[in-house]
């Protein structure tokens, strides 16, 4: 059999399946190990570096051994999304729901800040983890007194979990020296007029708290 036939059914998910078979010999290798093989590549490495080859090489084994833990890269990845985004912080009660919200989507936006290839990676995931499946749960709780309809509140979890990673994006293109390389006055008069009318005061609230505060209040609005 070909290393990469497995006899999981297709239709099921990483998740889903037992972490070990009923038979065999006890894994030396743990999901959370796998994972974090993987996110080690991603992060010194960059996510296209993340092979199956690359995780056993780091894990001291073979590539077609990954398979008695997972079906496929595709399962890998979908591991090391789950892992990286961690779990969300604690809804405090008592606190305003845009208060929560905003403290939700800070902590959402360091993590994909210290993983800059978890927009890319979690493009392709099927199905949600425990820890994705956790941050749902707490920005519903911060939702929870918030009158609107179930469906909103979907949309907007969608939609700031959207601007987290615009956000994350530009922190990476921050650092770049050719960001505004092509820009002239004659081409992008407006642009070029915004760029030197900045006033350089500092903003304590900041774009993306006001973007998020943005968000919500349209939600309710």
């Amino acid at each position: 059999m070909a290393a990469e036939e497995v006899n999981n059914p297709v239709n099921e998910s990483v998740w889903s399946r037992p972490i070990r078979k009923a038979r065999g010999p006890v894994p030396l290798h743990s999901r959370d190990s796998i994972a974090a093989a993987g996110i080690k590549i991603a992060d010194e490495e960059g996510f296209h570096n993340v092979t199956m080859r690359a995780i056993a090489r780091a894990l001291g084994m073979v590539a077609p051994a990954l398979y008695r833990y997972v079906n496929s890269r595709d399962e890998i990845v979908e591991l090391m999304v789950d892992a990286a985004i961690g779990a969300p912080p604690a809804v405090e009660p008592g606190s305003a729901w845009t208060d929560a919200m905003l403290n939700l989507a800070n902590s959402q936006l360091l993590h994909h800040q210290s993983h800059p290839w978890l927009m890319q990676a979690s493009l392709g995931s099927r199905s949600f983890g425990p820890h994705t499946l956790a941050w749902f749960e707490a920005y519903l709780k911060a939702m929870k007194d918030a009158d609107v309809a179930a469906e909103k509140k979907m949309e907007l979890i969608a939609v700031v979990t959207g601007l987290v990673s615009l956000f994350a994006q530009q922190n990476q293109a921050a650092g770049s020296a050719f960001a505004f390389e092509l820009l002239s006055v004659e081409s992008h008069p407006n642009l070029a007029a915004t760029l030197t009318q900045h006033s350089g005061q500092p903003d304590p609230e900041g774009p993306f708290n006001r973007a998020v505060l943005a968000l919500c209040t349209g939600l309710v609005n």
